[in-house]
Protein backbone atom coordinates (compact mmCIF):
# COMPACT_ATOMS: atom_id res chain seq x y z
CA UNK A 1 0.00 0.00 0.00
CA UNK A 2 1.32 3.43 -0.94
CA UNK A 3 0.79 6.46 1.29
CA UNK A 4 1.64 10.11 1.54
CA UNK A 5 3.19 11.51 4.67
CA UNK A 6 3.68 15.05 5.95
CA UNK A 7 6.81 16.46 7.55
CA UNK A 8 6.60 17.53 11.18
CA UNK A 9 7.57 21.10 11.99
CA UNK A 10 9.88 21.46 15.10
CA UNK A 11 8.83 23.71 17.97
CA UNK A 12 11.81 25.99 17.47
CA UNK A 13 10.65 26.74 13.93
CA UNK A 14 8.30 29.38 15.35
CA UNK A 15 11.24 31.14 16.92
CA UNK A 16 13.13 30.97 13.65
CA UNK A 17 10.14 32.48 11.86
CA UNK A 18 9.90 35.34 14.37
CA UNK A 19 13.61 36.02 13.96
CA UNK A 20 13.23 36.03 10.18
CA UNK A 21 10.42 38.57 10.39
CA UNK A 22 12.54 40.78 12.66
CA UNK A 23 15.50 40.64 10.29
CA UNK A 24 13.21 41.42 7.37
CA UNK A 25 11.88 44.51 9.10
CA UNK A 26 15.39 45.78 9.94
CA UNK A 27 17.48 44.67 6.98
CA UNK A 28 15.19 45.07 3.97
CA UNK A 29 14.88 48.85 4.36
CA UNK A 30 18.70 49.07 4.40
CA UNK A 31 18.96 47.05 1.22
CA UNK A 32 16.37 49.26 -0.45
CA UNK A 33 18.21 52.32 0.68
CA UNK A 34 21.34 51.05 -1.06
CA UNK A 35 19.37 50.80 -4.30
CA UNK A 36 20.14 47.11 -4.76
CA UNK A 37 17.70 45.08 -6.87
CA UNK A 38 19.32 41.66 -6.33
CA UNK A 39 16.78 38.80 -6.10
CA UNK A 40 17.08 37.38 -2.59
CA UNK A 41 13.54 36.07 -2.11
CA UNK A 42 13.14 32.29 -2.45
CA UNK A 43 10.16 30.79 -4.28
CA UNK A 44 7.17 29.66 -2.27
CA UNK A 45 7.06 26.05 -1.16
CA UNK A 46 5.83 23.46 -3.63
CA UNK A 47 2.28 22.28 -2.95
CA UNK A 48 0.33 19.09 -3.63
CA UNK A 49 3.09 16.64 -4.54
CA UNK A 50 1.51 13.42 -5.83
CA UNK A 51 2.86 10.04 -6.86
CA UNK A 52 1.91 7.20 -9.21
CA UNK A 53 3.82 3.93 -8.84
CA UNK A 54 4.89 1.66 -11.70
CA UNK A 55 7.37 -1.08 -12.57
CA UNK A 56 10.84 0.30 -11.61
CA UNK A 57 9.54 3.86 -11.77
CA UNK A 58 7.33 6.48 -10.15
CA UNK A 59 5.62 9.45 -11.76
CA UNK A 60 5.68 12.62 -9.63
CA UNK A 61 3.45 15.63 -10.24
CA UNK A 62 2.90 18.85 -8.31
CA UNK A 63 1.32 22.31 -8.47
CA UNK A 64 3.13 25.29 -9.95
CA UNK A 65 5.10 27.24 -7.33
CA UNK A 66 5.15 31.04 -7.24
CA UNK A 67 8.01 33.51 -6.82
CA UNK A 68 8.48 37.28 -6.72
CA UNK A 69 10.35 36.99 -10.04
CA UNK A 70 9.91 33.62 -11.74
CA UNK A 71 10.32 29.96 -10.87
CA UNK A 72 12.68 28.38 -13.41
CA UNK A 73 12.91 24.82 -12.10
CA UNK A 74 12.35 22.21 -9.44
CA UNK A 75 14.64 19.94 -7.43
CA UNK A 76 13.57 16.40 -6.54
CA UNK A 77 14.89 14.99 -3.26
CA UNK A 78 14.61 11.29 -2.44
CA UNK A 79 15.86 8.56 -0.17
CA UNK A 80 14.98 5.25 1.47
CA UNK A 81 13.80 6.92 4.69
CA UNK A 82 11.30 9.60 5.58
CA UNK A 83 12.61 13.06 6.53
CA UNK A 84 10.53 14.22 9.48
CA UNK A 85 13.07 15.91 11.72
CA UNK A 86 15.01 19.16 11.35
CA UNK A 87 18.32 17.33 11.10
CA UNK A 88 17.05 14.79 8.56
CA UNK A 89 18.03 14.84 4.90
CA UNK A 90 17.44 12.78 1.77
CA UNK A 91 20.39 10.60 0.83
CA UNK A 92 19.96 10.15 -2.92
CA UNK A 93 21.40 12.54 -5.50
CA UNK A 94 19.20 15.55 -6.12
CA UNK A 95 17.43 15.52 -9.49
CA UNK A 96 17.12 18.84 -11.30
CA UNK A 97 13.77 18.37 -13.04
CA UNK A 98 13.82 21.69 -14.89
CA UNK A 99 10.73 23.80 -15.43
CA UNK A 100 8.12 21.03 -15.38
CA UNK A 101 5.29 19.99 -13.06
CA UNK A 102 5.56 16.29 -13.81
CA UNK A 103 8.61 14.03 -13.75
CA UNK A 104 9.15 10.31 -14.27
CA UNK A 105 11.84 8.90 -11.94
CA UNK A 106 13.13 5.74 -13.58
CA UNK A 107 15.56 2.85 -12.90
CA UNK A 108 14.28 2.27 -9.36
CA UNK A 109 14.50 -1.07 -7.55
CA UNK A 110 11.23 -2.97 -7.36
CA UNK A 111 10.20 -3.87 -3.83
CA UNK A 112 12.21 -1.06 -2.21
CA UNK A 113 10.32 1.79 -0.56
CA UNK A 114 11.43 5.28 -1.57
CA UNK A 115 10.43 8.75 -0.31
CA UNK A 116 10.24 12.00 -2.29
CA UNK A 117 9.90 15.75 -1.71
CA UNK A 118 10.20 18.76 -4.05
CA UNK A 119 11.56 22.30 -3.89
CA UNK A 120 11.40 25.15 -6.41
CA UNK A 121 14.23 27.48 -7.45
CA UNK A 122 14.41 30.80 -9.31
CA UNK A 123 16.91 32.27 -11.79
CA UNK A 124 19.02 33.71 -8.96
CA UNK A 125 19.44 30.26 -7.41
CA UNK A 126 17.10 30.91 -4.49
CA UNK A 127 15.44 27.66 -3.39
CA UNK A 128 12.24 27.03 -1.44
CA UNK A 129 12.93 27.09 2.30
CA UNK A 130 10.80 24.01 2.94
CA UNK A 131 10.30 20.70 1.29
CA UNK A 132 6.92 20.00 -0.23
CA UNK A 133 4.72 17.40 1.41
CA UNK A 134 6.46 14.03 1.34
CA UNK A 135 5.16 11.08 -0.69
CA UNK A 136 6.40 7.54 -0.94
CA UNK A 137 5.79 4.31 -2.77
CA UNK A 138 7.21 0.88 -3.55
CA UNK A 139 7.70 0.16 -7.27
CA UNK A 140 6.58 -3.29 -8.35
CA UNK A 141 6.29 -5.18 -11.60
CA UNK A 142 2.57 -5.75 -11.00
CA UNK A 143 1.85 -2.02 -11.40
CA UNK A 144 2.68 -2.14 -15.08
CA UNK A 145 4.90 -0.18 -17.42
CA UNK A 146 5.39 3.51 -16.73
CA UNK A 147 4.19 6.13 -19.23
CA UNK A 148 6.62 7.87 -21.52
CA UNK A 149 9.08 10.08 -19.65
CA UNK A 150 7.91 13.66 -19.39
CA UNK A 151 10.99 15.38 -18.00
CA UNK A 152 13.08 17.99 -19.64
CA UNK A 153 10.54 20.36 -21.21
CA UNK A 154 8.22 23.02 -19.87
CA UNK A 155 4.47 22.71 -20.33
CA UNK A 156 3.62 24.68 -23.46
CA UNK A 157 0.52 22.73 -24.43
CA UNK A 158 -2.77 24.62 -24.13
CA UNK A 159 -5.72 22.89 -22.47
CA UNK A 160 -8.49 21.51 -24.69
CA UNK A 161 -12.12 20.58 -24.11
CA UNK A 162 -12.32 16.78 -23.97
CA UNK A 163 -16.03 16.29 -23.35
CA UNK A 164 -19.25 17.91 -22.17
CA UNK A 165 -22.30 16.21 -20.69
CA UNK A 166 -25.61 17.34 -19.22
CA UNK A 167 -25.92 15.92 -15.70
CA UNK A 168 -29.46 17.26 -15.46
CA UNK A 169 -31.40 19.88 -17.40
CA UNK A 170 -29.65 22.73 -15.57
CA UNK A 171 -26.16 21.30 -14.98
CA UNK A 172 -23.39 20.66 -17.51
CA UNK A 173 -20.09 18.93 -16.74
CA UNK A 174 -17.06 19.89 -18.86
CA UNK A 175 -13.93 17.76 -18.88
CA UNK A 176 -10.62 19.32 -19.98
CA UNK A 177 -7.45 17.61 -21.17
CA UNK A 178 -5.57 18.82 -18.07
CA UNK A 179 -6.10 20.80 -14.89
CA UNK A 180 -7.48 24.29 -15.56
CA UNK A 181 -7.89 27.55 -13.68
CA UNK A 182 -11.09 29.61 -13.89
CA UNK A 183 -10.93 33.40 -14.13
CA UNK A 184 -11.35 35.03 -10.73
CA UNK A 185 -14.06 37.43 -11.91
CA UNK A 186 -17.27 36.42 -13.71
CA UNK A 187 -16.10 32.96 -14.84
CA UNK A 188 -19.51 32.35 -16.45
CA UNK A 189 -18.52 34.78 -19.23
CA UNK A 190 -15.79 32.34 -20.27
CA UNK A 191 -18.37 29.86 -21.61
CA UNK A 192 -21.06 30.04 -24.27
CA UNK A 193 -23.70 27.46 -25.23
CA UNK A 194 -25.95 27.51 -28.31
CA UNK A 195 -28.72 25.23 -29.51
CA UNK A 196 -27.27 23.69 -32.67
CA UNK A 197 -30.67 23.49 -34.40
CA UNK A 198 -32.06 26.94 -33.53
CA UNK A 199 -28.84 28.90 -32.80
CA UNK A 200 -30.50 30.19 -29.62
CA UNK A 201 -28.18 30.90 -26.69
CA UNK A 202 -28.47 28.88 -23.50
CA UNK A 203 -27.57 31.16 -20.59
CA UNK A 204 -24.72 30.10 -18.30
CA UNK A 205 -25.53 31.24 -14.77
CA UNK A 206 -22.75 29.92 -12.52
CA UNK A 207 -19.39 28.19 -12.97
CA UNK A 208 -17.30 26.22 -10.46
CA UNK A 209 -14.64 23.54 -10.36
CA UNK A 210 -16.02 20.06 -9.70
CA UNK A 211 -15.22 19.43 -6.01
CA UNK A 212 -15.13 15.67 -6.63
CA UNK A 213 -12.35 15.90 -9.25
CA UNK A 214 -9.04 16.03 -7.37
CA UNK A 215 -7.20 16.43 -10.69
CA UNK A 216 -8.88 19.78 -11.38
CA UNK A 217 -9.90 18.86 -14.94
CA UNK A 218 -13.69 19.09 -14.55
CA UNK A 219 -15.83 22.24 -14.48
CA UNK A 220 -19.53 22.39 -13.59
CA UNK A 221 -21.89 24.92 -15.19
CA UNK A 222 -25.45 25.74 -14.19
CA UNK A 223 -27.65 26.89 -17.05
CA UNK A 224 -31.17 27.95 -17.84
CA UNK A 225 -33.43 24.91 -18.39
CA UNK A 226 -32.26 22.90 -21.40
CA UNK A 227 -34.43 21.47 -24.16
CA UNK A 228 -34.44 17.72 -23.63
CA UNK A 229 -32.88 15.86 -26.56
CA UNK A 230 -31.60 19.00 -28.25
CA UNK A 231 -27.98 19.16 -29.37
CA UNK A 232 -26.00 21.99 -27.78
CA UNK A 233 -22.55 23.27 -28.72
CA UNK A 234 -20.42 24.49 -25.80
CA UNK A 235 -17.43 26.76 -26.31
CA UNK A 236 -14.78 27.64 -23.72
CA UNK A 237 -13.14 31.05 -24.05
CA UNK A 238 -9.48 32.03 -23.91
CA UNK A 239 -9.99 33.11 -20.30
CA UNK A 240 -9.62 29.43 -19.38
CA UNK A 241 -5.96 28.57 -18.69
CA UNK A 242 -4.01 25.59 -17.46
CA UNK A 243 -2.06 25.74 -14.21
CA UNK A 244 1.02 27.27 -15.89
CA UNK A 245 -0.92 29.98 -17.69
CA UNK A 246 -1.39 28.48 -21.17
CA UNK A 247 -4.77 29.74 -22.44
CA UNK A 248 -7.17 27.58 -24.38
CA UNK A 249 -6.87 28.08 -28.14
CA UNK A 250 -9.87 29.25 -30.09
CA UNK A 251 -10.83 26.83 -32.85
CA UNK A 252 -12.03 23.23 -32.75
CA UNK A 253 -10.32 22.15 -29.51
CA UNK A 254 -12.36 24.58 -27.40
CA UNK A 255 -15.79 23.12 -28.21
CA UNK A 256 -17.86 20.05 -27.39
CA UNK A 257 -21.38 18.88 -28.15
CA UNK A 258 -23.83 17.57 -25.58
CA UNK A 259 -27.49 16.57 -25.56
CA UNK A 260 -29.94 18.48 -23.40
CA UNK A 261 -31.24 16.50 -20.43
CA UNK A 262 -34.81 15.96 -19.28
CA UNK A 263 -33.79 15.14 -15.69
CA UNK A 264 -34.90 17.78 -13.21
CA UNK A 265 -32.20 19.05 -10.79
CA UNK A 266 -32.38 17.24 -7.47
CA UNK A 267 -34.50 14.41 -8.87
CA UNK A 268 -34.64 11.38 -6.58
CA UNK A 269 -32.93 8.99 -8.97
CA UNK A 270 -32.54 5.45 -7.61
CA UNK A 271 -29.55 3.25 -8.32
CA UNK A 272 -26.22 4.22 -9.81
CA UNK A 273 -26.28 6.31 -12.97
CA UNK A 274 -24.54 4.77 -15.98
CA UNK A 275 -20.93 5.70 -16.47
CA UNK A 276 -20.17 8.23 -19.18
CA UNK A 277 -20.56 6.98 -22.76
CA UNK A 278 -17.52 7.57 -24.96
CA UNK A 279 -18.43 5.06 -27.70
CA UNK A 280 -19.37 6.58 -31.07
CA UNK A 281 -22.38 5.16 -32.95
CA UNK A 282 -21.73 3.05 -36.04
CA UNK A 283 -23.75 1.89 -39.06
CA UNK A 284 -24.67 -1.78 -38.70
CA UNK A 285 -26.53 -2.50 -41.96
CA UNK A 286 -28.52 -1.06 -44.85
CA UNK A 287 -31.25 -2.79 -46.84
CA UNK A 288 -33.63 -1.79 -49.64
CA UNK A 289 -37.18 -2.67 -48.59
CA UNK A 290 -38.70 -1.60 -51.91
CA UNK A 291 -37.70 0.62 -54.81
CA UNK A 292 -38.29 3.78 -52.75
CA UNK A 293 -37.46 2.65 -49.19
CA UNK A 294 -34.23 1.88 -47.34
CA UNK A 295 -33.87 0.59 -43.78
CA UNK A 296 -30.66 1.72 -42.07
CA UNK A 297 -29.66 0.24 -38.70
CA UNK A 298 -27.31 1.89 -36.19
CA UNK A 299 -25.45 0.31 -33.27
CA UNK A 300 -27.38 2.47 -30.77
CA UNK A 301 -30.08 5.16 -30.66
CA UNK A 302 -29.00 8.25 -32.58
CA UNK A 303 -30.08 11.87 -32.94
CA UNK A 304 -30.40 13.41 -36.40
CA UNK A 305 -29.90 16.95 -37.63
CA UNK A 306 -32.86 19.33 -37.67
CA UNK A 307 -32.87 18.66 -41.44
CA UNK A 308 -32.23 14.89 -41.32
CA UNK A 309 -32.00 14.47 -45.09
CA UNK A 310 -28.61 16.21 -44.81
CA UNK A 311 -27.26 13.39 -42.63
CA UNK A 312 -27.33 10.88 -45.49
CA UNK A 313 -25.75 10.61 -48.96
CA UNK A 314 -26.72 7.68 -51.20
CA UNK A 315 -25.18 6.96 -54.58
CA UNK A 316 -24.25 4.05 -56.82
CA UNK A 317 -21.26 2.24 -55.37
CA UNK A 318 -19.40 2.33 -58.70
CA UNK A 319 -20.40 5.86 -59.69
CA UNK A 320 -20.83 8.46 -56.95
CA UNK A 321 -22.29 10.94 -59.44
CA UNK A 322 -25.46 8.83 -59.74
CA UNK A 323 -27.20 9.84 -56.53
CA UNK A 324 -30.53 8.84 -55.05
CA UNK A 325 -32.64 11.77 -53.87
CA UNK A 326 -33.68 11.53 -50.20
CA UNK A 327 -37.33 12.46 -49.74
CA UNK A 328 -37.76 11.87 -46.00
CA UNK A 329 -36.18 10.18 -42.98
CA UNK A 330 -38.13 8.58 -40.14
CA UNK A 331 -36.73 7.12 -36.94
CA UNK A 332 -38.41 4.17 -35.20
CA UNK A 333 -39.25 4.01 -31.49
CA UNK A 334 -35.87 2.47 -30.60
CA UNK A 335 -34.02 5.39 -32.15
CA UNK A 336 -31.55 3.05 -33.85
CA UNK A 337 -33.46 2.18 -37.05
CA UNK A 338 -34.07 4.72 -39.84
CA UNK A 339 -36.60 4.46 -42.68
CA UNK A 340 -35.31 6.52 -45.61
CA UNK A 341 -37.58 7.33 -48.55
CA UNK A 342 -35.65 7.71 -51.81
CA UNK A 343 -36.17 8.32 -55.49
CA UNK A 344 -36.56 5.21 -57.68
CA UNK A 345 -33.73 2.74 -57.24
CA UNK A 346 -32.23 0.49 -59.90
CA UNK A 347 -30.97 -3.08 -59.62
CA UNK A 348 -27.42 -1.98 -58.78
CA UNK A 349 -25.30 -1.77 -55.64
CA UNK A 350 -25.64 1.47 -53.69
CA UNK A 351 -23.49 3.02 -50.98
CA UNK A 352 -24.89 5.11 -48.12
CA UNK A 353 -22.69 7.53 -46.16
CA UNK A 354 -23.81 8.99 -42.81
CA UNK A 355 -22.45 12.27 -41.40
CA UNK A 356 -23.25 14.50 -38.44
CA UNK A 357 -25.26 11.88 -36.53
CA UNK A 358 -24.83 11.84 -32.73
CA UNK A 359 -25.71 9.34 -30.05
CA UNK A 360 -27.58 10.41 -26.91
CA UNK A 361 -24.28 11.18 -25.13
CA UNK A 362 -23.19 13.54 -27.91
CA UNK A 363 -20.62 11.24 -29.55
CA UNK A 364 -20.50 11.82 -33.31
CA UNK A 365 -20.66 8.82 -35.64
CA UNK A 366 -17.37 7.03 -36.18
CA UNK A 367 -15.84 8.09 -39.52
CA UNK A 368 -14.43 4.59 -39.91
CA UNK A 369 -17.85 2.94 -39.55
CA UNK A 370 -20.31 5.38 -41.15
CA UNK A 371 -20.96 3.60 -44.45
CA UNK A 372 -22.91 0.58 -45.72
CA UNK A 373 -23.80 -0.92 -49.08
CA UNK A 374 -27.05 -2.47 -50.31
CA UNK A 375 -28.60 -3.76 -53.51
CA UNK A 376 -31.25 -1.51 -54.99
CA UNK A 377 -34.76 -2.89 -55.29
CA UNK A 378 -37.14 -2.68 -58.27
CA UNK A 379 -40.15 -3.97 -56.28
CA UNK A 380 -43.03 -1.61 -55.61
CA UNK A 381 -44.25 -0.72 -52.14
CA UNK A 382 -47.59 -2.50 -52.77
CA UNK A 383 -45.76 -5.83 -52.82
CA UNK A 384 -44.06 -5.20 -49.47
CA UNK A 385 -45.11 -5.54 -45.85
CA UNK A 386 -44.86 -2.59 -43.48
CA UNK A 387 -41.11 -1.78 -43.66
CA UNK A 388 -40.95 -0.65 -40.04
CA UNK A 389 -42.11 -4.10 -38.99
CA UNK A 390 -39.25 -5.75 -40.86
CA UNK A 391 -36.34 -7.11 -38.92
CA UNK A 392 -33.03 -6.96 -40.83
CA UNK A 393 -31.72 -9.84 -38.76
CA UNK A 394 -34.81 -12.08 -38.64
CA UNK A 395 -32.90 -15.10 -39.81
CA UNK A 396 -30.53 -14.68 -36.89
CA UNK A 397 -33.14 -13.91 -34.25
CA UNK A 398 -35.71 -16.73 -34.53
CA UNK A 399 -35.32 -20.42 -33.85
CA UNK A 400 -37.39 -23.22 -35.40
CA UNK A 401 -40.25 -22.59 -32.94
CA UNK A 402 -40.47 -18.89 -33.83
CA UNK A 403 -39.21 -17.83 -30.37
CA UNK A 404 -36.84 -14.85 -30.12
CA UNK A 405 -33.24 -15.89 -29.53
CA UNK A 406 -30.89 -13.94 -27.31
CA UNK A 407 -27.42 -13.13 -28.62
CA UNK A 408 -24.42 -15.11 -27.42
CA UNK A 409 -22.78 -14.24 -24.13
CA UNK A 410 -19.26 -12.90 -23.77
CA UNK A 411 -16.71 -15.42 -22.51
CA UNK A 412 -13.86 -15.45 -19.97
CA UNK A 413 -14.90 -12.35 -18.00
CA UNK A 414 -12.06 -11.55 -15.57
CA UNK A 415 -11.77 -8.74 -12.97
CA UNK A 416 -8.26 -7.50 -12.10
CA UNK A 417 -7.46 -5.02 -9.33
CA UNK A 418 -5.24 -2.32 -10.89
CA UNK A 419 -5.18 -0.47 -7.58
CA UNK A 420 -7.46 -0.08 -4.61
CA UNK A 421 -9.99 2.04 -6.54
CA UNK A 422 -9.70 0.86 -10.15
CA UNK A 423 -10.77 -2.51 -11.56
CA UNK A 424 -9.95 -3.70 -15.07
CA UNK A 425 -12.44 -6.07 -16.72
CA UNK A 426 -11.43 -8.20 -19.71
CA UNK A 427 -13.45 -10.69 -21.72
CA UNK A 428 -13.74 -12.37 -25.11
CA UNK A 429 -16.36 -11.06 -27.53
CA UNK A 430 -18.43 -13.83 -29.20
CA UNK A 431 -18.52 -14.21 -32.97
CA UNK A 432 -22.19 -13.31 -33.31
CA UNK A 433 -23.10 -10.85 -36.13
CA UNK A 434 -26.42 -10.00 -34.52
CA UNK A 435 -24.72 -8.21 -31.60
CA UNK A 436 -24.77 -4.41 -31.82
CA UNK A 437 -23.87 -3.49 -28.23
CA UNK A 438 -22.49 -4.74 -24.92
CA UNK A 439 -23.77 -3.57 -21.53
CA UNK A 440 -21.77 -3.42 -18.28
CA UNK A 441 -23.73 -3.72 -15.04
CA UNK A 442 -22.47 -3.18 -11.48
CA UNK A 443 -23.83 -4.51 -8.16
CA UNK A 444 -22.85 -3.96 -4.53
CA UNK A 445 -25.34 -6.36 -2.92
CA UNK A 446 -23.95 -9.68 -4.04
CA UNK A 447 -25.47 -9.53 -7.52
CA UNK A 448 -29.07 -9.32 -6.36
CA UNK A 449 -29.58 -5.86 -7.86
CA UNK A 450 -27.58 -4.17 -10.62
CA UNK A 451 -27.38 -0.55 -11.75
CA UNK A 452 -28.94 0.78 -14.96
CA UNK A 453 -26.02 -0.42 -17.04
CA UNK A 454 -23.40 1.29 -19.22
CA UNK A 455 -23.34 0.74 -23.03
CA UNK A 456 -19.85 -0.29 -24.17
CA UNK A 457 -20.30 -0.65 -27.94
CA UNK A 458 -19.74 -3.73 -30.00
CA UNK A 459 -15.93 -3.84 -30.33
CA UNK A 460 -14.65 -3.44 -26.78
CA UNK A 461 -13.16 -6.37 -24.87
CA UNK A 462 -11.69 -4.41 -21.97
CA UNK A 463 -12.79 -1.58 -19.67
CA UNK A 464 -11.40 0.10 -16.54
CA UNK A 465 -14.05 0.80 -13.88
CA UNK A 466 -13.42 3.82 -11.64
CA UNK A 467 -15.34 5.71 -8.96
CA UNK A 468 -15.46 2.65 -6.68
CA UNK A 469 -15.73 2.54 -2.88
CA UNK A 470 -12.96 1.03 -0.73
CA UNK A 471 -13.82 -2.11 1.22
CA UNK A 472 -16.76 -2.99 -1.06
CA UNK A 473 -17.34 -6.23 -2.92
CA UNK A 474 -18.44 -5.51 -6.49
CA UNK A 475 -20.24 -7.84 -8.85
CA UNK A 476 -19.85 -7.04 -12.56
CA UNK A 477 -21.99 -8.43 -15.36
CA UNK A 478 -21.40 -7.98 -19.10
CA UNK A 479 -24.27 -8.76 -21.48
CA UNK A 480 -24.68 -8.55 -25.25
CA UNK A 481 -27.57 -6.92 -27.09
CA UNK A 482 -28.91 -7.31 -30.62
CA UNK A 483 -30.70 -4.83 -32.88
CA UNK A 484 -34.12 -6.02 -31.70
CA UNK A 485 -33.22 -5.25 -28.09
CA UNK A 486 -32.80 -8.91 -27.09
CA UNK A 487 -30.20 -9.12 -24.33
CA UNK A 488 -28.15 -12.10 -23.22
CA UNK A 489 -28.16 -13.38 -19.64
CA UNK A 490 -24.64 -12.07 -19.25
CA UNK A 491 -21.43 -13.33 -17.66
CA UNK A 492 -20.69 -12.36 -14.05
CA UNK A 493 -17.51 -11.88 -12.05
CA UNK A 494 -16.84 -10.25 -8.67
CA UNK A 495 -13.95 -8.73 -6.74
CA UNK A 496 -13.38 -7.34 -3.22
CA UNK A 497 -11.72 -3.92 -2.92
CA UNK A 498 -9.25 -3.24 -0.08
CA UNK A 499 -10.34 -1.09 2.83
CA UNK A 500 -7.73 1.63 2.49
CA UNK A 501 -8.79 3.39 -0.67
CA UNK A 502 -5.18 4.53 -1.17
CA UNK A 503 -4.76 3.07 -4.64
CA UNK A 504 -1.34 2.42 -6.07
CA UNK A 505 -1.18 3.99 -9.50
CA UNK A 506 -3.58 6.72 -8.39
CA UNK A 507 -2.67 10.13 -7.10
CA UNK A 508 -1.91 8.83 -3.66
CA UNK A 509 0.48 11.44 -2.42
CA UNK A 510 -1.88 14.39 -2.35
CA UNK A 511 -1.48 15.63 1.21
CA UNK A 512 -3.85 18.54 0.64
CA UNK A 513 -4.33 20.89 3.51
CA UNK A 514 -1.24 19.60 5.32
CA UNK A 515 1.20 22.20 4.09
CA UNK A 516 1.40 23.78 7.53
CA UNK A 517 3.09 20.65 8.87
CA UNK A 518 6.09 20.64 6.55
CA UNK A 519 9.60 20.36 7.95
CA UNK A 520 12.11 23.12 7.21
CA UNK A 521 14.44 21.98 4.48
CA UNK A 522 17.95 21.13 5.61
CA UNK A 523 20.45 23.28 3.66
Amino acid sequence: MQKSAAHKKPLFYLATLVAAVFLTLTIVPQVSAQGLDEDIMPPDDVENLQIEVYDQAVLLSWDVATDDTEVVGYNIYSGPESVTAEEGEYSNDVIDAGDVIEYLVEDLENGEEIYFAITAYDAAGNESENYSNEVYGTPDESYGEAPEASHGAADEEPPTVSDAQALDNETVSIEFSEAVVLPADEPETAFSIINNATSETLAVNTVEMDPDDVLGQTVLLTTDPQEGGAEYILTAGIQIEDTVGNPIVSGTSDTAAFIGSTVEPGSDLTGDLPEEDFEAPTVVSAEALDMNSIQLVFSEPVILDSDPELNFFISEADDATNELSIMSVERDDTGSVMMIETSDQEDVEYSVIVTGVLDEAGNEIDDLANTATFMGSVDGADDMDDPMDDNPLDDMMDDDDGMALTPENVQNLVATLLNDLVVRLTWDMPDDPSIIDQILYKSTDGGNNYDAGTPLGVDREEVEVTGLTPGTEYYFKVTTKDVEGNESDGMITHIMLPETGMGVGLLIGASMGLAAFRNKKKK
